[in-house]
């Protein structure tokens, strides 16, 4: 019986990577999935079933300690996280610290058998909650994976999403990595591609990201008339709604267009592109291993505040629930 749910499970995976590989649903449901698949190889008395077990506690165990790192990391360093306009409130961060704190000591409570007539069954919604972002959290590691996974091959033209400058006019290795990687798709091509390089001037910099961003192309050996700036865009939707408006302009409405970021960056812009009704292909360009904690960070971050309504609804649902079943 377990043996055949666990491969209805891995059945259903399969075909939600294959139908919708970019969606957040269906990272969701590939996440619930293999937690139900690593709960059935627990309770199996299979031989089988023990490694798979180890398997997938291991990965859990994993996935948690990146969570929390993640988000110690976010309440840390918040400075190096968060982008140059915006900020986490102290009001904010005091707040994540003390819900960090309760839910570790309502760990403690239900492990040292102190849970009971205490206080702690009333804020049971606080690990309920943590689960839920937790479950996200693993999504968009999964969504990460196969935004790497399934890459695009050809294209016609390129949209390269653009980051801040450094001394107010210089490439950073973050945007180096997607300009580098552009020319060299662009380059296996066999007919030419237009490169849109989209990006808005911040208050810090000197020239807008696009300009620099075409001026690094053309010292690279790219023709200057296949390079389509967009200047106005100050955020990864801008950048997908402005450059829409360009690539729309081009022979065949920009034919196959592919979007160029980092990986950690990918998974993000392609859910925005699938909400804007975009029909783009993505490919990831390579960060290095030091700037990807932090780069991840903003992106789970920047990630959450998508749907930040939803998330809400979600607390406050189980807020209610806890109560009921307290008053019950």
């Amino acid at each position: 019986m377990l043996l055949s749910a666990s491969a209805a499970i891995i059945f259903l995976i399969i075909l939600l990577t294959i139908w919708d590989p970019h969606g957040l649903a269906s990272a969701v449901i590939t996440v619930l999935g293999g937690g139900l698949i690593t709960l059935f190889a627990t309770l199996s008395p299979h031989p089988w079933a023990a490694p798979l077990a180890g398997l997938g506690k291991l990965i859990i165990l994993a996935i948690g300690a990146w969570s929390l790192f993640t988000l110690l990391l976010i309440i840390g360093t918040p400075s190096l996280v968060v982008r140059k306009r915006e900020r986490l409130t102290l009001g904010l961060i005091a707040g994540i610290w003390i819900w960090l704190f309760l839910g570790g000591a309502w760990l403690y409570a239900v492990s040292h058998g102190t849970f009971n007539d205490t206080i702690w069954p009333w804020l049971s919604f606080i690990p309920a909650f943590s689960l839920y972002l937790g479950i996200l959290f693993a999504a968009s590691i999964v969504g990460y994976l196969r935004a790497i996974c399934f890459r695009a091959r050809h294209a016609d033209t390129l949209v390269i999403l653009g980051a801040g400058l450094l001394n107010g006019n210089q490439i950073g290795r973050v945007l180096g990595a997607r300009l580098d990687t552009a020319l060299a798709f662009a380059n296996r091509q066999d007919h030419p591609v237009t490169l849109i390089v989209s990006g808005g001037q911040g208050p810090d910099e000197t020239t807008s990201e696009a300009a620099a961003m075409a001026d690094y192309l053309e010292r690279h050996g790219y023709p200057a008339e296949l390079i389509v700036q967009e200047t106005a865009a100050t955020n990864t939707r801008t950048n997908l709604l402005n450059s829409q408006r360009l690539w729309w302009r081009l022979p065949n409405q920009g034919g196959r267009v592919v979007l160029v970021t980092n990986g950690y960056h990918l998974f993000r812009t392609r859910l925005l592109a699938q909400h804007l009704r975009l029909h783009v292909g993505g490919y990831p360009a390579s960060t290095r291993l030091g700037y990807l904690p932090v780069g991840w960070a903003r992106e789970f971050l920047a990630l959450i505040m998508l749907h930040p309504r939803i998330h809400r609804g979600v607390l406050i649902g189980m807020v209610a629930t806890n109560l009921l079943w307290m008053l019950a």
